[in-house]
């Protein structure tokens, strides 16, 4: 697994589709991954079409009695896909949070009476 962004399951409704249909049984309905994503039937139907054109999620249709089903499932490479954008968010997450460590470290430097060198850029000169 390689840690990269997927910038198709970046928009947050398709990573919570993703990680849902990943969390979930086999096989989840539609009206279940509807719920817990908290989006429409449209938007449900529009963005598992871009993740099963990308071949992240299969679908498989049928009913229940006489009532029409739609299915959803992750699929190997959607999975893969998916744990590679998560292992990059962990390590952005990591990133921002040592970069917050470091400028919290200095704004208590100079609270605590040391001085911190800072950079101050030259004024600009107009002609």
């Amino acid at each position: 697994m390689t840690a990269r962004p997927d910038p198709l399951i970046h928009p947050i409704t398709r990573l919570s589709i993703c990680g849902l249909l990943a969390a979930g049984a086999d096989w989840v309905e539609f009206a279940a991954l509807r719920d817990a994503a908290g989006i429409s039937d449209s938007v449900l139907s529009k963005q598992s079409r871009v993740l099963e054109d990308a071949g992240y999620v299969e679908v498989r249709k049928g009913a229940v009695g006489r009532r029409p089903r739609t299915w959803f499932r992750l699929t190997a490479e959607g999975r893969q896909a998916l744990e590679g954008h998560l292992a990059w968010l962990a390590q952005l997450e990591e990133a921002v949070s040592a970069s917050t460590r470091d400028v919290t470290q200095v704004t208590a430097s100079s609270v605590s009476g040391r001085t911190v060198p800072r950079t101050v850029p030259s004024p600009v000169k107009w002609s």
